[in-house]
């Protein structure tokens, strides 16, 4: 490929990952996980920067601003833990621990430093050379090991990321009406998307290494490019809700779900399996039940956009656990589901009412959602049509109704 068209696509995702911290950064509040996004961002920016500054030659002319951050999956990997840890309230990165999973980083930092602090005609021919080399040539051990671990230790990473987003993906419709779980699904995608990614890599390399196949250097080029692609895409989908956390009581709240399916799971055969460690009589999740829907209805929670199921415990005066409970063996149902059917109606009298003349986007507001797209996908849900097809459908039906008692 040619280099210098190489190099102005490197640009292109320098700019974009630097605009998208930069508004990542004013969207979220301090020490939110929106910010830690923001630095991961920045790191990526830093490392196009520099694939566009070697393929377009600027190097040359800043050649200390270059291989200031060798081995960056060192830095990405825990900074991407840190940031899923911060959204699910995990005690991975406790500040006491923080120094310990940049300790990787930090020593390939050290080890790399010659080759910062040396003079400019040095850099500049190191880089040359990088630029001039041969992708098929056999890696020293030590390097070939080296790069190996660098790997290794990025998996670890993004294993231990997927494993929190999943368990939270799966839970999300349990604890939230919003759309935390589409956010998660499309981060947990991401995650597994670089992990394989990092694999083809591996592999490429080992068959460069032990079978002379050189398919590593068709795609060596533009590697970055696609690792930038996957963490971008986690950034811009981090950006649709910059402080998305989940409390300590959801987390807890979350283990006990996970608990609760693989109990059932493990005893699906036994009829008498309803919930895990379920002691609500029959008639007392009828009552509640009851309770909970009028509640919801009488005092219009459904209509906050933030509800969860910790909030509506608080309302209700009823346990979290036992609200789950209740919503699964007695409505059938899920906390998703409940409040947006709450919602959905709202947003249907909204629309019959013809002298309301609101556009489609306030009444998503109006009955709760914080945006066009979840309600949209909401509504079809529910009522099998956009809300637009429904109330086309309904004015249309109106019309025909008065027409008929006209002829009448």
């Amino acid at each position: 490929m040619n280099s210098t068209f190489l190099g102005v696509i490197y640009f292109v995702g320098f700019s974009h990952a630097l605009m998208l911290s930069l508004v990542l950064w004013r969207k979220s509040s301090a020490g939110s996980a929106g910010r830690l996004l923001a630095i991961i961002g920045l790191v990526i920016g830093y490392k196009l920067f520099e694939g566009a500054a070697l393929f377009t030659g600027l190097f040359r002319w800043v050649p200390h601003a270059m291989d200031l951050l060798p081995g960056e999956v060192l830095v990405l990997g825990p900074l991407i833990l840190a940031y899923v840890s911060k959204v699910t309230s995990a005690s991975y990165f406790n500040h006491k621990y923080w120094p310990a999973h940049f300790l990787p980083a930090a020593a390939l930092w050290l080890f790399n430093s010659p080759a910062v602090f040396t003079s400019g005609s040095n850099k500049i021919q190191m880089w040359e050379n990088v630029l001039n080399a041969s992708h098929n040539t056999y890696a020293p051990l030590f390097i070939f090991v080296l790069l190996l671990s660098i790997k290794a230790h990025l998996a670890t990473y993004l294993w231990l990321s997927w494993r929190q987003i999943n368990q939270f993906s799966i839970a999300s419709r349990t604890l939230r009406a919003d759309q935390s779980q589409q956010l998660l699904q499309q981060q947990r995608f991401i995650v597994i998307a670089f992990f394989v990614l990092e694999a083809i890599w591996v592999l490429l390399f080992l068959a460069q290494q032990f079978a002379q196949i050189g398919a590593l250097g068709v795609v060596s080029d533009i590697w970055l490019l696609l690792v930038a692609s996957m963490v971008l895409a986690l950034g811009y989908i981090g950006l649709q809700q910059p402080d998305l956390v989940f409390s300590n009581e959801e987390r807890k709240l979350t283990e006990q779900i996970s608990a609760s399916n693989k109990a059932q799971s493990d005893e699906k055969e036994s009829s008498n399996v309803k919930y895990f460690h379920s002691s609500l009589p029959d008639s007392a999740a009828l009552a509640l039940s009851k309770e909970l829907e009028d509640a919801i209805r009488e005092q219009q929670l459904f209509l906050n956009e933030k509800l969860t199921l910790t909030d509506l415990a608080k309302a209700t005066g009823i346990k979290a656990h036992t609200l789950s409970q209740v919503i699964s063996q007695v409505m059938q149902s899920n906390f998703y589901k409940l409040i947006n059917g709450f919602r959905i109606q709202y947003a249907v009298e909204l629309i019959e009412q013809i002298d309301l003349q609101w556009s489609m986007e306030r009444i998503a507001y109006e009955s709760g959602f914080n945006n066009r797209v979840t309600f949209s996908k909401a509504f079809k849900e529910f009522m099998a049509c956009t809300p637009s097809a429904y109330k086309k459908k309904f004015l249309e039906e109106g019309s025909k109704s008065n027409d008929q008692q006209q002829s009448n």
